[in-house]
């Protein structure tokens, strides 16, 4: 009595499992590829970090990463100290002669002599700054809104000239020095915006947008702005009235976000950064990856590489684990009934 009872109870495990998969993979039909994976929390973000950081940062992978910064040229010190803040922070002690190698070339890059040469040129063109001691003084120079009305100033003697104009350039400036007024029009937060474009800028006349991001800041010049009543215009808070906020939006979500990982690490390792966002949503993403990790973000996205620096922050949607699980169950459930019929064919031959 008992088996054939049994044996009903795993037929009809089988049937609501499979009933439940089908349920769960008619909503994944339903949603986008895209939205098969979602976002985790923020406590769930710290927490996947720490797993992943706790694995992965061993001493050899921090040892050969820090190795091979240094022998670049230039080295790129953001790179270089956020590997070695990220060991401290994990409490790695590094290898002896992978520390003595990394105090020598700091010592020699910032040298009182070789700083001070390096500052110089960095100060007065951004295109001679590197990633390393010189990097203070040309952000100390170009992040102010006087740099802003100069680079406006320099563009439109271009265009009066004929000669081509910085398209990404003026659009940055654009949105620096009218951040309050476009906020209003596109949303988000003046302050942030204000700060993101002006990194963006600098990282822009240092060569390290992507692409695809000056994409999005040569389309908000082209589709984003009324140039023609520029004229008209009075004030800086006026200039939202000659912004097309759905074209403009998302260049300054890209400076809002770049501003929010600038609030959390600070700007030489938010230009080290920018280097590694192509879109939108990249620039979201590593905005909440940031956020979670704070001062061990470079060293981070350093160790693991962008693309798995990014993943962490993606979780499979909860119908996919739904639908994982329903046929786990199902399958375990026939198991169960192949099991109980092959038993019952064993005794009968004995």
């Amino acid at each position: 009595m008992a088996r054939p009872f049994l044996r009903g109870v795993l037929a009809g495990m089988v049937l609501l499992s499979l009933v439940f998969s089908g349920w769960s993979l008619w909503h994944l039909t339903r949603l986008p590829v895209g939205n098969w994976l979602v976002e985790r929390t923020e406590a769930q973000l710290v927490a996947a970090y720490d797993r992943v950081l706790l694995r992965e940062a061993t001493p050899a992978a921090l040892g050969e990463a820090i190795t091979d910064r240094l022998q670049a040229a230039p080295r790129n010190w953001v790179a270089l100290e956020g590997l070695v803040g990220l060991a401290q922070a994990q409490g790695v002690a590094l290898a002896p002669d992978v520390q003595a190698a990394y105090d020598t070339a700091r010592a020699q890059d910032f040298g009182a002599l070789a700083r001070s040469r390096a500052c110089a040129s960095c100060a007065y063109d951004l295109r001679q700054c590197t990633m390393g001691a010189d990097l203070g003084c040309g952000l100390a120079v170009n992040l102010t809104v006087a740099g802003d009305v100069l680079s406006l100033s320099r563009e439109s003697a271009a265009y009066l000239r004929g000669d081509p104009v910085d398209q990404v350039d003026v659009t940055l400036s654009f949105i620096g020095i009218g951040a309050t007024g476009l906020v209003i029009a596109t949303g988000g937060s003046s302050y942030l915006v204000k700060a993101g474009s002006g990194l963006l800028k600098v990282a822009h006349r240092m060569g390290r947008l992507t692409p695809d991001l000056r994409g999005v800041y040569a389309r908000g010049f082209r589709q984003g702005v009324d140039w023609a009543r520029l004229p008209g215009i009075r004030n800086a808070d006026d200039l939202a009235t000659i912004t097309r906020p759905e074209a403009l939006r998302p260049a300054m979500q890209v400076s809002e976000h770049l501003g929010a990982v600038n609030r959390q690490i600070g700007a030489r390792a938010t230009l080290h950064v920018v280097a590694h966002i192509d879109s939108v949503s990249d620039a979201q993403r590593m905005a909440r990856a940031t956020a979670a990790l704070g001062p061990r973000s470079v060293g981070a996205l350093e160790l693991l590489g962008k693309s798995r620096f990014l993943r962490v922050g993606l979780r499979l949607a909860d119908h996919i684990w739904g639908l994982i699980s329903g046929i786990v169950a199902a399958v375990m459930a026939a198991l169960g009934l192949i099991w109980s019929r092959l038993l019952r064919m064993l005794r009968r031959r004995i």
